[in-house]
């Protein structure tokens, strides 16, 4: 999955999935990207990371 969302991103970014995003929320600001169709997954909704919250 990290190899797919890797191939899909927009240069010079750091995109996720769904599950990583729940994981995350709290710790790093994400923003939402949105569905990309991902091959042998079919549509997935998708986050960029846009900083890391220290004041965790």
């Amino acid at each position: 999955m990290a190899s797919r969302m890797e191939s899909h991103a927009i240069a010079a970014t750091i995109q996720v999935g769904e599950t990583t995003y729940q994981l995350s929320k709290d710790k790093y600001l994400l923003e939402k990207r949105g569905l990309i169709k991902v091959k042998g997954k079919g549509e997935m909704m998708t986050y960029i990371l846009k900083e890391i919250n220290l004041k965790v």
